[in-house]
């Protein structure tokens, strides 16, 4: 729908946001004065031919491919959570777009979903945009989920995929790690084709793009789900690390996830999770008194009442960082990362509480 807007709504758009005049003038420049045709190949007698339409002027939308094409997209559509703000939180990512809404009360719940999708619908309208019904999915989170009534006209799912993350309303993570599994497994097979035809060093390589870069994303939001779902993934990982051994399926690797240095799906999400809480503005000891203490620049730990809570990234990292040997923590914010991968390193968790019980870690 973007591809199909009139150069004036983009502009106004870009005026309404502060771009002065000379800004929208480069805009418009950009915009104006562009050709199309249409090129079909095909192949006559093992002969390759090319046809062309004549050229037409480019009176809608933006270049396709470009830089700005993008860029102008989230431009166009900056005031769509303004619009939806009252009932509804958003989420955006390019051309996805996710409505949040959430109350204790079902028929209020019910009433701000309703309102707030047909304020994305009335929204496109506005602004010439195409809100595609069939692509759009309802998921209820929630013990009382069955409760509440699904929206007409829309799909109610049990789980759908948002940037690669498949999410179950029961957020027990299984689906997504079914999938992730599935990608894992055929990564091992990519891995040993590639040692039959091709040095250690390169298949080493080949995990890291292949099954690490995998096996990392979004590791955040579905590491704490459960053990189980850690150790679905660990079972693989440990089949890569034989394969780049040349160990025999009963062979312990442990130790070779060292010789590798590589670090264990667990020590990821454990450093993952560490690397977030520093990285914010959380609350330490020494923020809440100024004594000089041993555990001063340790992490606050607020009182809560589910175990649930204790899964939370902020929770879980600061819980992490706080048992963490001193040494490690002392390290500045520059070589920190650095001292704290080697740490990790050097001990491969097979599991989150062999973390929290590191000092009888035997390795």
């Amino acid at each position: 729908a973007f591809d199909c807007l009139g150069h004036d709504k983009i502009l106004n758009k870009l005026r309404f946001l502060g771009f002065r005049a000379n800004s929208t003038k480069w805009f418009k420049s950009y915009l104006s004065d562009r050709e199309q045709l249409v090129e079909i190949r095909q192949m006559v007698n093992g002969v390759e031919t090319r046809s062309r339409s004549s050229l037409l002027p480019v009176k809608r939308g933006v270049p396709q491919g470009s830089v700005l094409g993008p860029i102008l997209f989230i431009l166009y559509t900056n005031d769509l959570p303004q619009y939806v703000k009252p009932f509804c939180h958003t989420i955006m990512y390019a051309d996805d777009s996710v409505l949040l809404t959430a109350h204790k009360s079902v028929e209020n719940l019910e009433i701000n979903s309703f309102t707030a999708v047909n304020l994305a619908i009335e929204y496109c309208q506005n602004n010439d945009l195409v809100f595609n019904e069939s692509k759009t999915t309802q998921v209820i989170f929630g013990s009382r989920k069955q409760e509440v009534s699904a929206l007409p006209d829309f799909q109610a799912v049990r789980a759908t995929r948002h940037l690669g993350i498949t999410i179950d309303d029961s957020l027990n993570w299984q689906d997504h790690i079914d999938t992730l599994c599935k990608k894992l497994s055929s990564a091992l097979f990519a891995l040993r084709r590639t040692q039959a035809v091709s040095t250690p060093e390169a298949v080493l390589i080949a995990y890291h793009a292949l099954f690490e870069s995998n096996m990392r994303y979004g590791i955040m939001v579905w590491g704490a789900s459960s053990q189980h779902n850690l150790e679905r993934v660990l079972i693989l990982q440990k089949k890569a690390v034989r394969l780049l051994s040349g160990l025999e399926w009963r062979d312990s690797c442990r130790g070779h996830f060292k010789k590798l240095k590589l670090v264990t799906v667990v020590s990821l999400y454990i450093y993952e999770a560490i690397v977030l809480v520093t990285s914010s503005q959380q609350t330490r000891h020494q923020d809440l008194h100024g004594y000089n203490t041993r555990n001063a620049q340790n992490f606050s730990l607020p009182a809560h009442h589910r175990t649930l809570y204790e899964k939370k990234p902020s929770y879980a990292g600061a819980k992490f960082y706080n048992i963490l040997p001193q040494d490690v923590k002392d390290e500045n914010c520059r070589t920190f990362k650095l001292r704290l991968t080697r740490w990790l390193l050097e001990r491969p968790f097979y599991s989150v509480n062999e973390f929290l019980n590191w000092q009888h870690f035997q390795h």
